[in-house]
Parts: C-alpha cells; sequence; structure tokens
C-alpha cells in the first residue's frame, strides 16, 4: 500500500507541474496506478489519492473521466455503500467522492450521465451488495444532499451546480427531492466560498498571478494556481439555479408548481433571497 501512494504522490507531483504534455505521454499508467489504489488501501490512503484525481478532472475534464472510468466506478459504489454513520473517515471518504462525481457532472455532463448506466457499473454495485432498483445518478442526488455539512466550500458549491442540472432532468422522482435540492443550493449562494478567502489571505501569490518573494516552491504555487483557476469558482451557482428551475418549470408543469407549493414560507423566502427573485 505505502508503495502505491508514493506512486500516486509523484503522479500528483507529474500532473501539477507536468500538464497535458506529461498526461498525453503517461494517460494509462496514471489510469492503472488510480485504479490500483482505489479499492486497495485504507481511508487514509483514499483521502490521499481522491485530490489527486479530482485535479485531474478539473484540469482535464473531458479527456480524463473516460480514462479512469474503472475507477470513478469504484467511486460510485463507495459513494452508494454503507457503514459510514459512525466513522468520520468514512464519511470524508465518501464525501469526497461524492464531490469528484458531482465535478464530472458540472463538467462533462454526459460522461457521468453515460457511466451510470453502464451496465458494468450496475454489475459491479450488485456485487458489492448495493440495490440498484433506483436510478444510480438519482442514487448519487441523495448522497450530495446528505453530505453538503461535510465538505469544503468549493465541494459544497460543485455540489450545488450538480444538483442545480438535476432539475433538469425528465424524471418526476426530481419533484421528490425539490425542496431538498432548492435548499442546499440556497444554503450554498448565501454561504459564499470560504476556501479562496481563507487561502488568499495566508499566501504570497500577488494579484498579478507571480510570487511576490519566492517563497513558495513552484508545485506548491502551481498548486494554488489550479485552486484559484477552478472553473467551478468562476461559474455561477444562483444563475444556474434560476435557469434550471425554468427548465424544471417548463419539463414538469403543474407537478412542478405543486412541488413548489409544499415548501415552507420561509425557506422559500430564503431561496428568493438567494436567486434575487422579486
Amino acid at each position: 500500500m505505502f508503495t502505491l501512494l508514493i506512486a500516486v504522490s509523484i503522479t500528483e507531483d507529474y500532473i501539477i507541474l507536468g500538464g497535458s504534455e506529461f498526461l498525453s505521454i503517461h494517460a494509462s499508467s496514471v489510469a492503472q496506478i488510480l485504479d490500483l489504489v482505489v479499492g486497495n488501501v485504507n481511508d487514509r490512503g483514499l483521502l490521499s489519492t481522491l485530490p489527486v484525481i479530482d485535479i485531474l478532472i478539473q484540469c482535464f475534464p473531458l479527456e480524463v473521466p473516460q480514462l479512469i472510468s474503472s475507477t470513478l466506478q469504484k467511486l460510485i459504489v463507495i459513494c452508494l455503500g454503507g457503514g459510514d454513520d459512525q466513522d468520520p473517515s468514512k464519511t470524508a471518504v465518501k464525501a469526497s467522492s461524492a464531490a469528484i462525481l458531482a465535478r464530472i457532472l458540472v463538467m462533462n455532463t454526459n460522461y457521468l450521465a453515460h457511466l451510470t448506466s453502464e451496465p458494468s457499473l450496475l454489475l459491479l454495485l450488485q456485487s458489492s451488495g448495493i440495490p440498484t432498483e433506483e436510478n444510480v445518478l438519482l442514487c448519487l442526488v441523495d448522497i450530495w444532499l446528505d453530505k453538503a455539512d461535510n465538505v469544503s466550500s468549493i465541494q459544497r458549491k460543485t455540489y450545488g451546480l450538480a444538483l442545480s442540472i438535476i432539475l433538469t432532468l425528465r424524471l418526476p422522482q426530481v419533484l421528490n427531492k425539490l425542496d431538498q435540492i432548492l435548499s442546499v443550493c440556497t444554503t450554498v449562494i448565501l454561504g459564499g466560498n470560504d476556501d479562496l478567502t481563507e487561502e488568499s489571505s495566508g499566501d504570497n501569490i500577488t494579484s498579478s498571478g507571480s510570487l511576490s518573494k519566492g517563497t513558495i516552491p513552484s508545485k506548491e504555487f502551481r498548486r494554488r494556481q489550479l485552486k484559484f483557476s477552478d472553473p467551478i469558482n468562476q461559474m455561477s451557482l444562483d444563475a444556474s439555479v434560476r435557469e434550471n428551475l425554468q427548465t424544471c418549470a417548463t419539463l414538469h408543469g403543474e407537478s412542478f408548481n405543486k412541488a413548489i407549493g409544499c415548501m415552507h414560507p420561509s425557506a422559500f423566502s430564503q431561496l428568493k433571497q438567494a436567486l434575487k427573485m422579486a
């Protein structure tokens, strides 16, 4: 296990510093390493590995998911499996795994829809003892709703953006979760993003994106650059919810109106505040 984690750490270095050139040469090796690690290390090892997967997908959202489809299927199994209620480390693994899958939905929507309907995934879920009666994507929605308080601000925003996309599905079950989806999105919008504020107050990166005194090693500087340039940070959750809520209303008509009408008045008031509705 230790050797695998060293390999992951080295891979992260090359991804951060080598970028697309490294990936183009070593894509299959990276996929093999991640597939070996996920499912074969303990929770601590997974928590060291998941940020590497997240960086990969952030940097290469269209190319990487299909390269590591086997690893992503394992993350879905982790998300939908139980056993984390009394175990903080398992909760952290599940929440971070769910954030990676949410990122894929946001940055490569069609691929996650494809992945969650793959027969090989359904077989893997069955062999892991996980019921598969419900749409897998909707099962992930339940995880995003449940784990929103167990993640960082940027992961929470990723959850919110993913949940916003769920509003556009032509599935009646979406309306059953509408209140919860809008509640999480409202909380995220009104809560802002503390991660970047905390990070920017403690580093030495100038507004132009360069090092101020050369005190940050190149890898760490590049890591922070990636954090600040994350497309998730540039996306407007309130605009996404407004647009997709309109789509949801169009798709479901009167059923949508009934679902909205069932929202608690205070929750609806907060939603209007978050979306800057009159």
